[in-house]
């Protein structure tokens, strides 16, 4: 639906609770996250809310992203139906995603990618830890995907991008999702063409067995990205279109930037 704009950003060492907040919220800021929805401290933990708005006339037309940051450089990940910035707390809530700690004297590197009302992502990387935050709303929701009784957002739940996480309102009373992305067969470069095959659109698979979530854009793809290297730019032949690869392997996930 949109070319994916890219702002890259970094927090040098030595690394502080406060200098790794402060990178999370500009790295969310150039990804198109450009107000904080609320913003507090739970014990120690540093927590910060945003937004994925749809549809703001519908019930559920908007859902919440709660990024939760520990003293031990533990980044925590969550949606949420709706969400009371009096109470800091919201309605059906995900469960949480945490990821590996990352490490004081190393310096944290961000990747920020807006593709607009379908995805905001960032891609936290530090030495061979990789870390991916931020949603995505296929652009292609089913027809009866009602927004006034379901939020619409999802979150991956790995550096992988093999599954994502709604809220706990969905139609299928089950917030995971497998996507189709990872495929083995999309290893190396086509021997024809010497360049690597490339398949648009990701679907995404309700884990209780009975059908679809959606599926993305064209601007997101499936790469034959087995042998490359994380923000390699992907080009098939014949096609001026350009794509970043996010997880450099066999059927990896790369998002269009020209």
């Amino acid at each position: 639906m949109a070319i994916a704009s890219r702002i890259d950003s970094f927090v040098a060492p030595t690394l502080t609770q406060q200098s790794v907040y402060d990178g999370i919220k500009q790295a969310f800021s150039n990804a198109g996250f450009t107000v904080v929805h609320d913003e507090f401290t739970s014990g120690a933990d540093k927590v910060v809310v945003y937004v994925c708005a749809l549809d703001t006339a519908k019930a559920y037309g908007v859902t919440y992203l709660r990024i939760r940051l520990t003293t031990g450089f533990v980044i925590g990940q969550q949606l949420y139906s709706t969400w009371s910035i009096a109470t800091h707390t919201g309605t059906n809530p995900s469960t949480e995603i945490t990821y590996t700690a990352l490490i004081a004297n190393t310096q944290i590197n961000f990747t920020a990618l807006n593709g607009a009302a379908e995805f905001k992502l960032i891609m936290l990387t530090q030495g061979v830890n990789a870390i991916a935050l931020g949603f995505v709303a296929p652009a292609n929701k089913p027809a009866w995907w009602d927004l006034n009784a379901w939020n619409y957002c999802f979150i991956a739940t790995s550096n992988t991008f093999a599954a994502f996480r709604s809220t706990n309102l969905n139609p299928y009373s089950n917030s995971d999702n497998d996507s189709s992305l990872n495929v083995s067969r999309m290893a190396t470069a086509n021997v024809q063409t010497n360049r690597r095959d490339l398949l648009p659109g990701i679907i995404f698979y309700t884990q209780t067995n009975q059908g679809i979530s959606g599926r993305t854009s064209d601007d997101l793809v499936m790469i034959a990205g087995s042998g490359t290297t994380r923000y390699d730019t992907i080009q098939i032949p014949g096609d001026t279109k350009q794509y970043l690869l996010l997880n450099p392997t066999s059927g990896g996930l790369a998002v269009r930037i020209s």
